[in-house]
């Protein structure tokens, strides 16, 4: 099916949300489209399209963004909505600290299992300074880099 045609079908669910954030302002809106009969059966147990199309004002400048995704399962578009959300903020308080704190797309420890062992470490410590309600990774590293009676104390 082509992206034109999907647009002017009609959506089964549609839901908006605006944000305004930090100086940023989003809008984001979710569409869920069945699958045709034709569809369906090329390729088995698909059940919809959704459409999340995001627009808003970053820095003075406007963007806009259109993902699609397809599903074995027809949801409201205010779930998937949430659920969409929801996983930027997966990739923004964990992938996006491992990658930039501990430079994990630049190892400098590599071969065998290093680069398995620091992964572990490095969720490890992300971890304890949540536990211990640091704001920031940084802020933990230098709050907690000579308190390793501190950080082992929560082993026993």
């Amino acid at each position: 099916m082509a992206q034109s045609q999907l647009l002017q079908d009609t959506p089964l669910s549609c839901a908006t949300k605006s944000e305004h954030h930090h100086s940023r302002t989003t809008q984001r809106e979710c569409k869920v489209f069945a699958v045709s009969d034709n569809i369906q059966k090329q390729w088995a147990g698909l059940k919809a399209f959704v459409v999340v199309e995001r627009t808003g004002i970053r820095n003075a400048m406007s963007w806009y963004e259109r993902q699609f995704y397809i599903s074995s399962q027809i949801h409201d578009a205010q779930q998937l909505l949430a659920d969409t959300i929801g996983h930027w903020g997966i990739e923004n308080r964990l992938h996006w600290v491992r990658d930039v704190t501990f430079s994990k797309d630049f190892p400098l420890r590599r071969g065998g299992n290093a680069p398995f062992n620091w992964a572990i470490l490095h969720n490890f410590f992300i971890t304890i300074a949540r536990f211990f309600g640091f704001r920031t990774i940084p802020q933990a590293q230098r709050a907690l880099s000579n308190q390793l009676a501190q950080v082992f104390s929560l082993f026993v």
